[in-house]
């Protein structure tokens, strides 16, 4: 048996066993280096104080699953992939070598190889478990795979049969473990036998239990028809409850003929409607008559008279939100559009058109601002939270033949709002999952699509309904966990994080007078200072949203709150600044955000990253020592970034002889008797994005000719080889996040020329902002003391 040291992957409420093709996406493969580990990880239960008889090692099942990474499908985040696997082994932890930031542990790699595979394979076991197999898989789901049926007597594996069975059996938590753990063959095969058995009696003795309780019903409701027909010969009025069944027909038709339902609509309901009638349908009479009743429920022709008022609609955005004036233009622009065809009496062909999708960080307003057009256009709002929905049946329902079934959500929507063109917000749309119950991003192509949602067809209902009018808004956090074609189907207009400025005004206007009323408080009580505002922002938040801003208003109102109640008689308006900040909030938090590294020494450069939070400031050192030509690289970088430094360092050495640079002891630089060390701090963040080549090639060329770079200036930027200086995304974040670190010069591509029509004018005068073509430009601006004697090769019309 084989001894490795392996990194862990915990997995909750799961067991994997050997044999099983998966797809691996878990963030804790940020720290996973694929040689160190050649491929393999291991797949451990985290086991609770619940489940007891069970080998642990601390939290961790003592027995594992060894998997081996094949592939890399597609970069959900820079260090979030989606990883195909293979499992293939059992592993047997002896002990925990590491457990932050990571797992890993030393095992023993257990081989389930069966020395007398032969004499196994006669016995009468192997037979029961092929046979048990294969009437629980037909009893318990409803259409078994066909390939799994075939593999199940024709695996000529035992071990890998054993497998294959476990998997797909529905057993518990603990049994599944309980397999997991045993060693001996005989006993785990014997032990999968008895829990398969036990499955399928229980579903025989519940199946003999409802076709008795069925047999039953019919005979009673048998014994009951012939006694009302008897009595019905005797008696012309009938029995009372004949009545009452006469009486509530009676009513649904009347209800029927008021619905005003479109033809096609009102034929299925009167078909529904006489299986009533006729008796016909027996116990599921139920069914039919709630379908009815949803029938009539829902608006088919029923709208609400909205507002095409562009100036209310203006008044309502701009009262409900600071700034997002983008995203404000383009809410205005669909309103004009709409009241323009409306007056030319221009007929929708397909409905609304585009569905406006708004994504970017968390709290930046994209769920309120949602609501806020609703209001606005005078139209009901409903919103449908996607996140973690993983059945495609909450999309478009179930079919009337299950138990318990019901409409899908869209549905359920209308019916709630009662008319056919409300907005409906699709909030975390990003957030969606899949599994075996289907693919609700699939099922929303339908939904989302102007061309087709015109004859949407809901499984439940099972009739068109027309969702053309419906105004369809989703919200997101980032695009790259969207499905690819539901993606195409939007429009994206992207919500930035919110500027310093932008912050203070939203904390005015909204979130103090709002979290005052919240707490019970007057101004008279507090007085909150523009400084202290400021320091919030700047020393307890880091976002890019109001999120935490407002949480940390509210904190420091409930400290107010509860001083008041101690001592009122003595009680004293508080006036907030920047002084006592620390008496209600503690120690600032994030200091450092805003204040720069005051470093100037060669090899030290400063570059510009953008974040979820907005733009920041990177430091990016360099230092060098004798050695045999080696480039050393810290600070948990991305492989974009790393590609980024092996460019720059390419570039240098390709164009070193004609930099015509000196350094201070006016030597040339011998590359193959130097190592450089190339370190991002922060290195618990991880770090990608081809944003850094620009930077990285300053700091290098700096530490080499011993030139500083200016301390007051920061870029960003990608370069080729030939030297270019390629452009880059946001730019606007970038050049904030400069401004507010207190920096006023930055260097950008001249490409990225059209993004500065982005930021605010006044920022634009305050900062020094030089637009370059090329790495040499770059140089000449950024290192200290080049003067006349800089010369470089001239790239500029490269």
């Amino acid at each position: 048996m084989k001894k490795i040291n392996v990194f862990v992957v915990p997995v909750h409420g799961t067991v994997l066993y050997p044999y099983q093709n998966l797809k691996l996406r878990i963030s804790e493969l940020q720290f996973y280096d694929a040689k160190m580990n050649n491929n393999y990880v291991a797949i451990v239960p985290v086991i609770g104080q619940e489940v007891d008889e069970i080998h642990k090692i601390q939290r961790f099942s003592q027995y594992g699953t060894l998997v081996r990474l094949t592939s890399e499908d597609y970069a959900v985040q820079a260090f979030n992939k989606i990883h195909q696997a293979f499992s293939f082994a059992r592993i047997k932890i002896d002990s925990i070598i590491k457990s932050t930031p990571y797992y890993m542990v030393s095992a023993e790699v257990l081989s389930d190889d069966i020395i007398d595979e032969q004499t196994l394979w006669n016995t009468q076991m192997i037979d029961n478990l092929k046979d048990l197999a294969r009437q629980y898989l037909t009893q318990f789901q409803m259409n078994p795979s066909p390939s799994l049926l075939q593999i199940i007597p024709e695996e000529k594996n035992i071990n890998k049969l054993f497998y294959i069975i476990a998997t797909n059996a529905d057993l518990s938590y603990y049994q599944k473990l309980k397999l997991l753990q045993t060693d001996d063959h005989k006993t785990k095969i014997n032990l999968l036998i008895q829990y398969l058995k036990t499955k399928v009696e229980e579903f025989a003795q519940t199946k003999a239990l409802e076709q008795k309780v069925q047999k039953d019903l019919i005979q009673q409701t048998t014994k009951q028809t012939s006694r009302n027909n008897s009595i019905s010969t005797n008696t012309p009025s009938g029995l009372p409850s004949q009545k009452l069944k006469n009486n509530d027909i009676e009513k649904l038709k009347a209800k029927i003929k008021d619905a005003n339902l479109p033809e096609h609509v009102q034929e299925i309901v009167e078909q529904e409607l006489s299986k009533i009638e006729n008796a016909s349908m027996g116990v599921d009479s139920n069914v039919t008559r709630n379908y009815i009743d949803l029938i009539l429920q829902l608006p088919w022709n029923q709208q609400v008279e909205e507002s095409l008022s562009i100036e209310k609609c203006k008044e309502t955005l701009d009262a409900d939100h600071f700034g997002l004036t983008k995203v404000k233009e383009r809410i205005l622009q669909f309103l004009a559009v709409k009241k323009l065809r409306k007056e030319r009496k221009i007929v929708d062909s397909n409905g609304q058109g585009s569905i406006i999708c708004f994504f970017g960080p968390p709290g930046v307003g994209k769920t309120s601002l949602g609501q806020s057009i609703a209001k606005s256009l005078d139209r009901p709002f409903y919103r449908i939270a996607l996140g973690g929905v993983s059945d495609e049946a909450q999309i478009r329902g179930h079919r009337r033949t299950y138990v318990g079934a019901f409409p899908g959500s869209f549905i359920q929507a209308i019916k709630k709002v009662k008319c056919k063109n409300p907005v409906i917000l699709l909030d975390e749309i990003d957030k969606l999952t899949s599994n075996h119950r289907g693919d609700p991003s699939s099922a929303l192509l339908e939904v989302l699509d102007p061309e087709q949602n015109s004859h949407f067809m809901d499984n439940y209902l099972n009739i068109e309904f027309d969702l053309s009018s419906v105004l369809f808004i989703a919200t997101a956090n980032q695009l790259e966990t969207i499905q690819p074609a539901l993606r195409d189907r939007l429009e994206l207009i992207e919500i930035v994080g919110y500027t310093i400025k932008e912050k203070v005004a939203i904390a005015n206007n909204y979130l103090i007078p709002k979290q005052l009323q919240k707490n019970g408080l007057v101004n008279e009580q507090v007085t909150i200072s523009q400084e202290s505002i400021h320091g919030m922002i700047k020393q307890y938040t880091t976002e890019a949203g109001v999120r935490q801003l407002e949480r940390v208003i509210a904190k420091i109102y409930r400290n107010i709150a509860l001083k008041y109640i101690t001592d009122q008689q003595n009680f004293k308006t508080i006036v907030i600044d920047q002084e006592n900040l620390i008496e209600f909030l503690g120690p600032s938090i994030h200091s450092d955000k805003y204040i720069t590294p005051a470093i100037q020494i060669p090899g030290v450069c400063k570059g510009l990253a953008w974040t979820p939070a907005g733009g920041k400031v990177l430091m990016i050192e360099s230092v060098k020592m004798e050695g045999k030509g080696k480039f050393e690289i810290t600070g948990m970088l991305g492989d974009v970034m790393k590609e980024s430094i092996r460019t720059a360092i390419g570039w240098i050495k390709a164009y070193w002889p004609q930099i015509k640079i000196l350094s201070k002891s006016n030597q040339q630089v011998n590359f193959d008797t130097l190592d450089i060390h190339i370190h991002f701090p922060a290195g618990a963040t991880p770090k990608d994005g081809p944003s850094a080549g620009v930077a990285i090639t300053t700091a290098i060329v700096s530490l080499l000719t011993g030139l500083k770079v200016k301390n007051d200036i920061a870029m960003t930027g990608e370069i080729t080889l030939t030297g270019r200086v390629l452009p880059v995304g946001g730019i606007k974040e970038k050049i904030l996040g400069a401004f507010e670190s207190g920096i006023l010069s930055v260097i950008i591509p001249h490409r990225n020329k059209a993004n500065l029509i982005d930021v605010e004018p006044e920022i634009k005068e305050k900062m020094s902002i030089h637009l370059v073509k090329t790495i040499e430009q770059v140089l000449q601006i950024a290192l200290e003391g080049n003067g006349p004697n800089f010369k470089m090769i001239n790239l500029a019309n490269l």
